[in-house]
């Protein structure tokens, strides 16, 4: 069955604004889910990562909420390009154009550098959930797909369409993440409910033993949060920030900042374990020293 999306957002299509006439040719898909899809896209020799929605009405909020926290003088500034409608099957879609980051998931990323590098992308999330939060939202949907990791640990959120005014009914969400699956709290936009996802990602990113794969067939009356501190006790780097997970998780911490604080005083002078530098290029570099020694000697020689 042909979904909605696939010949509109095909590689080499071209996207028309109809109010803006902004258009966009489409590299590849990203993501697509149950509020939209996603695809990278390029303007001339830039690119930005594009999110249409059939569902105007909550699209569309997730527009505004985008904008006002676009608007701010924080990392987000200017982060929203672009806000249009296109036509798709003779039906008025609406999308908006966001910067690209070119990333990785958190779990490929520890994968690829090692654990103990999620004291720095925690302090960048956390940074990032600060900066959401003092601009009136809350995020919402925190979880490993929605945030992508690049350079140093850098951070950004890719997928806006759980940000809530603070104080409303949280508008999208994913089970795992949710302090109301885990009987820990209500489904309200309040910062601790951000800071709950934070810890359960965190938890998620270093589970080795794939504990949450078990959890998710709990039943209700069965889930808290006693599950989870198994993973802190098998996983050293997890015992270690055990003491912020455990605050977080039972929402004593009143905002993202007092979070945040905390967080940096307990890995203060936590380092970091550099990847190692692969065998086969010793071996080319040591080739290439002899070489270059041999080539010089054969030089020395011949004058």
């Amino acid at each position: 069955m042909t979904t909605w999306y696939e010949e509109a957002f095909r590689p080499g299509a071209e996207i028309q604004g109809k109010w803006n006439g902004r258009s966009y040719v489409v590299e590849r898909l990203l993501g697509a889910g149950s509020n939209g899809v996603v695809v990278l896209v390029r303007r001339g020799t830039a690119r930005f990562a594009l999110k249409a929605g059939h569902e105007t009405v909550d699209h569309q909020s997730e527009i505004n909420s985008l904008l006002a926290i676009s608007l701010t003088d924080t990392s987000f500034k200017n982060f929203l390009i672009d806000a249009d409608d296109m036509k798709v099957r003779g039906k008025d879609i609406s999308f908006y154009v966001m910067r690209y980051i070119d990333g990785m998931m958190i779990s490929q990323f520890i994968h690829k550098r090692g654990q103990d590098w999620i004291y720095v992308i925690g302090s960048n999330l956390l940074r990032k959930l600060t900066e959401i939060h003092k601009s009136g939202y809350v995020f919402g949907d925190l979880k490993i797909e929605n945030m992508i990791v690049s350079k140093y640990g850098d951070v950004d959120l890719i997928d806006f369409g759980g940000v809530t005014p603070k104080g409303r009914a949280i508008k999208q969400l994913t089970e795992v993440y949710d302090r109301g699956y885990w009987n820990m709290g209500e489904r309200v936009a309040e910062e601790s409910y951000d800071l709950f996802s934070f810890a359960i990602l965190l938890l998620k990113s270093l589970d080795q033993r794939k504990r949450f794969s078990a959890m998710n067939k709990m039943l209700p009356q069965n889930r808290d949060v006693d599950q989870l501190t198994a993973i802190m006790r098998e996983n050293s780097v997890a015992a270690q920030i055990a003491p912020f997970l455990h605050k977080a998780l039972k929402g004593e911490f009143t905002t993202s900042q007092e979070a945040f604080n905390y967080w940096k005083k307990l890995i203060s002078g936590k380092k970091l374990t550099q990847p190692a530098l692969k065998m086969p290029w010793l071996k080319i570099c040591f080739a290439a020293s002899i070489f270059i020694f041999a080539a010089t000697v054969y030089v020395y020689w011949l004058n």
